[in-house]
């Protein structure tokens, strides 16, 4: 979990908005934009453009897969994600978000990752952070361990994640989980009239995680594998946030407060004594329930219904109360002192539409007198170079009213704002203090360290004309001494001969590879085996057709890069027989000489075209 269990809470309320979208589908870079041929869509940030359009969608993620098996052929792919989320998100308009799907589902079960910026895999050159195949005790410890990272259960199986749902709870695993969805897909969905929803159900998985004592939310997928960003169907995943923020989006995820509904824009307010679904607290007295339904198209609730059960018990949830043809409820539920439980909610719309919240985690203990903040914070980033500004976002519980933050060495060295910047002019470690106060008092204090210094000093391995940095991020190519404008992946893909360098790190502080002479590469070298790629026509004009003969079947990336070694595109193939055939317009690039480059698990083909 994000926050320690049963923390005691005020009851003050704080007003949250809802934002609608969804954070499990897939690009090229993977198995997603299946339809590419016709949609002309690949990469993550024209998947982010779509979504934006798409009606009733505040936030969406993208989730490639973390395995060749998949698709996810490179680390460098994963980073490119990264990126594009970054250049397609627009705090208050639009928030994107790139993640990971971890895992296999055969005997395993997926994951998506959030927060995490390195690919986390176990295939030999196909990963940042190694964790092995179907290793979750890893999974949970990595992410744990991660500042602002997060685990989501994906479409979830019986015995997925080492059985964890059907055994007592782990409290390595309860730290990293976040959610389940309760709806999922439908996956290979190319419907975009809104108009084809999900039929599945995860519910039972969903009451044997919070039978088990697990602290987890209720999510809605749709685990999109074609261009049809948010348009498949009106179900979303609801999340309750200040304002719509990258920061602020996952924050509420975080915090389950979210919740699965069929509806693109109906409004639940779940609270327990004015605390809101996701909470987990302990408080004198009874809880009393409230529950308002707000549909701005007007659509009537025909039924919501309270569950309830012991967390920890092994006892499924049992409904407590329900109520018929409207659409609020209040019930004060009367339990003994010393007792816990967990409440969520069941809404159903006239349309058979149907919601699912997240719960309310409540322990009463009537010693309980006052109610102070318990600080927390995450950060922008953990290690910087000298001047380089980040943000220190507070994550308190129990709704504080003031902020004293201390950051002895920083620029500033103390700030009064909820969330604040921070620089330090000299390397070394330094230390953040956070102390958060409400009208009951004041929090005990936090901290975390902040490491200013320059980066390692990359090294650079050679794979054929493939050049890979030995950092996974802030890298910059070079060739004879001159910048190449656009290289800025983990991995270069060299051109021609001479001297080539990478640089990590920033405008504030870099550290230089050693420099490495290519005088082997005379162009891009086709390969031995081209007879088994035919490009036609070449030259062309803009569409060329690419035909992979005497190939076997299997899933493969087709890339056209430039003289100068940028990725201009790409299509990912899900399953090629022996004949195979695809279409990509080049006609919107410049003319001139490109590469088309087929990558596959065992390797790689390549050959030149020229776009007249």
């Amino acid at each position: 979990m994000f926050a320690p269990l049963f923390i005691t809470t005020i009851v003050k309320a704080q007003s949250y908005n809802y934002y609608f979208g969804n954070i499990h589908a897939h690009s090229s870079y993977s198995d997603g934009n299946q339809d590419s041929l016709s949609s002309q869509m690949t990469t993550p940030f024209q998947d982010f453009t779509y979504a934006k359009q798409s009606q009733h969608v505040d936030f969406y993620g993208i989730s490639d897969h973390n395995h060749a098996q998949a698709g996810m052929v490179s680390p460098t792919y994963f980073h490119k994600g990264l990126r594009q989320a970054d250049s397609a998100n627009v705090d208050g308009t639009f928030v994107a978000l790139y993640g990971m799907e971890w895992g296999v589902i055969s005997g395993g079960g997926h994951v998506l990752v959030y927060g995490y910026d390195s690919l986390i895999g176990w295939e030999a050159n196909n990963y940042d952070v190694y964790v092995a195949k179907n290793d979750y005790r890893s999974l949970w410890k990595k992410i744990n361990a991660k500042n602002g990272a997060f685990a989501y259960l994906a479409h979830p199986n019986t015995g997925d994640y080492d059985n964890i749902l059907a055994t007592s709870v782990s409290q390595i695993a309860d730290n990293a989980i976040i959610g389940l969805a309760a709806r999922s897909g439908p996956a290979n969905s190319s419907n975009t009239t809104y108009s084809n929803p999900s039929t599945s159900n995860n519910i039972t998985d969903y009451n044997n995680a919070l039978r088990q004592g697990y602290h987890t939310g209720a999510g809605l997928d749709h685990d999109t594998h074609n261009s049809v960003f948010g348009r498949q169907s009106a179900g979303r995943l609801v999340v309750l946030a200040t304002s719509l923020t990258r920061a602020n989006i996952l924050d509420g995820l975080k915090r389950m407060r979210f919740y699965s509904s069929d509806d693109w824009n109906v409004k639940i307010n779940f609270s327990i004594n004015a605390q809101p679904m996701g909470s987990i607290y302990t408080q004198a007295g009874s809880p009393t329930l409230s529950v308002s339904i707000s549909d701005p198209d007007g659509e009537n609730t025909s039924s919501i219904t309270v569950y309830y059960g012991i967390p920890g018990s092994g006892s499924s949830p049992t409904a407590l109360t329900s109520s018929s043809n409207t659409n609020t409820l209040t019930y004060a539920h009367t339990i003994n002192n010393n007792t816990s439980y967990y409440y969520y909610i069941r809404v159903v719309q006239a349309d058979g539409n149907t919601m699912w919240t997240s719960p309310i985690w409540y322990k009463r203990n009537d010693a309980v007198t006052n109610n102070a903040p318990v600080a927390a914070f995450s950060s922008t980033a953990d290690t910087i170079c000298p001047g380089q500004e980040i943000t220190l976002m507070d994550n308190s519980w129990n709704s504080p009213t003031s902020w004293s933050w201390s950051m002895p060495g920083g620029t500033s060295s103390t700030s009064s704002f909820q969330n604040t910047n921070v620089s330090y002019s000299a390397t070394g470690n330094y230390q953040v203090t956070l102390v958060t106060t409400n009208s009951n008092g004041s929090s005990a204090s936090v901290t975390r360290t902040i490491v200013v210094g320059p980066p390692v000093t990359p090294s650079i391995t050679v794979n054929g004309n493939t050049l890979t940095s030995s950092s996974t991020v802030n890298n910059q190519w070079f060739y004879n001494n001159t910048i190449i404008n656009g290289a800025t992946g983990q991995s270069y893909i060299a051109t021609q001969p001479g001297d080539y360098y990478v640089r990590v790190g920033n405008s504030f502080c870099f550290s230089n590879s050693d420099t490495l002479n290519l005088n082997t590469i005379n162009g891009v070298k086709e390969n031995s085996s081209l007879a088994s790629i035919n490009v036609f026509p070449n030259p062309t004009n803009g569409l060329v057709t690419i035909e992979l003969n005497e190939f076997s079947a299997g899933s493969f990336l087709v890339e056209v890069i430039n003289m100068a070694g940028q990725l201009i595109t790409n299509k990912w193939v899900n399953d090629c027989a022996t004949q195979c055939k695809i279409a990509i317009d080049l006609s919107i690039y410049p003319k001139g000489e490109y590469v088309v480059k087929i990558r596959t698990i065992k390797g790689s083909l390549t050959k030149k075209i020229m776009l007249k």
